[in-house]
């Protein structure tokens, strides 16, 4: 990377660089107080009992969804340039995933016959 070599950069390159990464670091640790709360959140759901388990468990599945986004957002940093092809497999897979699970609801619940 060019960027690391800053004894060639002028000042003002060294100070955009420096906000950059500080403006990097600051969503790197949005994000991961965002996970730590919505951890905090789904553990206290399930061990309190506070809502029955038939809401518990989608808005648990749906706080792990969210923290999924969240790791390949800013942690593995989907969010840069040159990863359109990962991005492209990932999202055939969550389409790939998202038709199993439909499937396999609708095969279990909706098409079973009932007697």
């Amino acid at each position: 990377m060019a960027e690391l070599n800053q004894e060639h950069m002028t000042k003002a390159q060294k100070e955009y660089l420096r906000k950059e990464r500080t403006r990097e670091m600051r969503q790197q640790l949005v994000s991961f107080g965002l996970m730590i709360f919505l951890t905090f959140i789904a553990f206290g759901l399930a061990a309190l009992e506070v809502i029955p388990a038939q809401f518990t468990i989608p808005i648990v599945i749906g706080f792990a969804f969210i923290q999924v986004i969240l790791q390949f957002y800013y942690f593995m940093h989907m969010k840069d340039r040159g990863h359109q092809f990962a991005k492209l497999f990932m999202l055939t897979g969550f389409y790939f995933a998202l038709a199993f699970i439909v499937a396999f609801i609708y095969i279990v619940w909706i098409g079973a016959p009932v007697n």
